[in-house]
């Protein structure tokens, strides 16, 4: 009875993981060269 207690929280915890992992919002990515090329463009 144990068993199925410990392998329900196991699969559990994976099950969460797997989820967090694979359906977080996409970071985003930001463009170094645009960056720069705004920061050079309020400079003057």
């Amino acid at each position: 009875m144990e068993a199925l207690v410990y392998t329900f929280l196991l699969v559990g915890t994976l099950g969460v993981i797997f989820f967090a992992i694979f359906f977080r919002e996409p970071p985003r990515i930001v463009k170094v060269r645009n960056c720069t090329y705004k920061a050079i463009n309020f400079n003057y």
